[in-house]
């Protein structure tokens, strides 16, 4: 019976990838690199007393900081230090290290950062999940029929929870008054075995079940195109990836989100580390606070006057600045901002250059990202190459997404983490940078296809040539027609991300711990998800104004991929607010167009639709986004406790530094 019981758990632990330390199944395997050195070590023991010397004396001992799985060596004599504030502004001695609150400060930031990675997956998991139910069920009663079945359950959205669990553990004990060496060593350590866990299990997110009722379904459709005479290979493989994307979108879009996940997060960790050291180095403050730009500190309120703001130490300075360079814009300019346009300082932020880093803008190119993206795609769909067309269209969209995403995310560091993230200005700013280029990509490969003569098709003596039915409409009337499609989709791609960004905010405030490590977290989520946003849109459009215009076998072929797609869609925006909110603004954008003026892009009409531009106190309670968001009332003060003979010696055991590899 107990064998039983204990193959079971076993099972248990290794479906979540060895998801939860102690586990019968084992934890993940760790390894632990050298890191920089961030303090002078020392070779005696703290408390040392020479037998030459009457008077006890400390010369320190060699500790180490625990970040991110690299081991940085120290000395205990800078551990120490009486209560200080991580969020206002300190002037460190020369002498006084303090390195106590930054560790714990770093450990938190960490803990932020993992939380955020696995709440991305964990999303992007149940928008997968949602389109299972219903067709999904009956298509996994057919999968024998069709070539599935047998093999493991796929990997579930639930499973997740061990991993975020054991970063909440992690973290807890070091957000405390009294910060103590054995809680920071043990927290580093603990936040890389959770980081090692969900590692091995993103893995196996990339090896689709042996019983995917999907798959089978996929082979069946395939083979259904092969049937019908006269095709050439060029359209066959597009009707192959019609078919794919329509009855498998939501594993696409997780085939792109693992990959990009895997690519991207120790990317963003590599940045993050390199940061918190540099700080730790240089002995920034605001302690914890280390993207934002560093402003004044305010003054002390008078005894007994309750200061106003959020009593998030120097962010309310930042944000009585940020107030006062917008309506500096507003009134010199106009009333109409956009999120991007809005108070900009006159040099960048501290953290400006880790983040070109940390978003793989520098040096990797943006192709990097594409062939991520690409490859999601060939791996959800089983395809191993797509049309040349296909690859450039994705490309495009991802160039679109990276670059607009990263200015968002350098305002997310110049405007002050409690100012709101407003929907209205987030859409003005996407539809000024991205709609006019979303219209013209869709324009260019309808004419492309149309142009194709290779891709023109004989189907039981009948010329079926993509498109044939718009060359005798006018190309205005369908550039008006894609140009409010596509309004309305870059409005509820602006919304969804706002959902996202505003909702992770939200909680950050509530808890003190407003980071950007929350914010980058969520990159390699924000950069799948507008992806899909805005892609599947380009992509109904091209395909309803060419192959969709088709009759006979191949017409039915792309008829059915659009309605599985709409079902696929409808389940995982199930739920959401996006139609009530945004029902004039999208009831104008189809009726009346963009009234378009110089440029295209002349807000007339829209502002009095939409007027979300709310005070602060105003601003509706987005949902849950960290899923499992590390730290609860975090505290901004604390002292380090002098490291004693008896804890160094309870911790030296484990230190990591001497057996860790080097940096590659």
């Amino acid at each position: 019976m107990l064998d039983a019981v204990s193959s079971g758990l076993d099972a248990a632990s290794t479906a979540l990838g060895g998801a939860v330390p102690g586990a019968p199944g084992g934890p993940a395997e760790m390894k632990f690199t050298k890191g920089e050195t961030v303090g002078e070590t020392a070779e005696e023991a703290p408390g040392f007393q020479s037998p030459n010397e009457v008077r006890p004396r400390d010369g320190g001992a060699p500790i180490e900081f625990i970040h991110m799985g690299y081991a940085h060596p120290d000395t205990s004599l800078n551990f120490d230090h009486p209560s200080l504030k991580d969020d206002t502004n300190l002037e460190f001695g020369p002498a006084a290290k303090s390195h106590g609150i930054m560790f714990r400060a770093a450990l938190e930031r960490e803990a932020l950062l993992l939380s955020s990675f696995m709440s991305a997956t964990q999303s992007v998991m149940a928008d997968l999940e949602k389109t299972k139910g219903g067709a999904g069920e009956l298509m996994a009663m057919g999968a024998d029929l069709i070539g599935g079945g047998g093999g493991t359950a796929a990997p579930k959205a639930a499973d997740v929870n061990a991993f975020g669990e054991a970063v909440k553990s992690a973290v807890t004990p070091v957000n405390a008054a009294v910060i103590t060496y054995k809680n920071v060593h043990k927290a580093g350590i603990d936040l890389h075995q959770a980081r090692a866990n969900y590692r091995a299990f993103l893995e196996k997110l990339l090896a689709p079940p042996a019983n995917d009722p999907a798959g089978g379904l996929m082979g069946g459709l395939s083979n259904s195109i092969s049937m019908i005479p006269g095709i050439p290979p060029a359209v066959k493989d597009i009707f192959n990836f019609i078919q794919g994307l329509a009855f498998k979108p939501m594993d696409v879009y997780l085939g792109f989100y693992v990959r990009l996940a895997k690519d991207l997060e120790p990317v963003i960790e590599k940045a993050v580390r390199q940061y918190s050291v540099k700080a730790i180095l240089e002995q920034h403050s605001p302690v914890f606070y280390l993207w934002y730009p560093k402003p004044e500190s305010p003054p002390v309120p008078p005894m007994g006057d309750a200061p106003d703001g959020s009593g998030i130490g120097f962010l309310d300075e930042a944000k009585k600045k940020f107030d006062e360079a917008r309506a500096t814009v507003e009134n010199t300019v106009d009333e109409v901002t956009d999120f991007l346009s809005a108070a900009t300082p006159g040099e960048p932020p501290p953290g400006a250059a880790y983040l070109d880093q940390s978003l793989q803008i520098e040096p990797a190119p943006p192709k990097e990202v594409t062939a991520t993206i690409v490859n999601g795609f060939k791996g959800a769909l089983g395809m191993s190459s797509m049309p040349g067309f296909i690859e450039r269209v994705i490309s495009e969209v991802t160039l679109m997404n990276n670059e607009f995403l990263r200015e968002v995310y350098l305002k997310l560091m110049e405007r002050p983490a409690v100012e709101p993230i407003q929907e209205a200005a987030m859409y003005r700013a996407a539809r000024a940078r991205m709609l006019d280029k979303l219209v013209a990509l869709v324009m260019e490969n309808i004419g492309f296809l149309q142009r194709a003569k290779e891709f023109a098709v004989n189907v039981q003596g009948k010329s079926v040539a993509p498109g044939a039915a718009l060359l005798e409409a006018g190309q205005d009337e369908l550039n008006d027609e894609v140009l409010r499609h596509m309004n309305v989709a870059l409005q509820l791609t602006m919304g969804e991300l706002v959902d996202k960004l505003e909702g992770a905010r939200q909680q950050a405030v509530k808890e003190n711990a407003i980071a950007m490590e929350v914010y980058l977290g969520m990159f390699p989520w924000l950069l799948a998800l507008n992806f899909r946003n805005t892609f599947f849109p380009v992509w109904d459009l091209i395909m309803d104004n060419t192959y969709g215009k088709v009759s006979g076998p191949l017409g039915d072929v792309v008829k059915k991929a659009k309605d599985a797609m709409a079902a696929a869609k409808e389940k995982v925006d199930e739920g959401r607010e996006t139609a009530m909110r945004l029902k004039k603004i999208k009831d104008r954008a189809s009726s009346q167009g963009l009234q378009a003026g110089s440029g295209g892009q002349n807000l007339t009409g829209f502002k009095d639709d939409w007027e979300s531009d709310l005070p602060p106190d105003m601003v509706p309670a987005k949902p849950t986004v960290v899923a499992f968001f590390p730290l609860t009332a975090r505290l901004n003060a604390g002292s380090a406790e002098k490291i004693k003979l008896a804890a160094y010696n309870e911790v030296k055991g484990n230190h990591k530094y001497p057996g860790a590899g080097n940096q590659p």
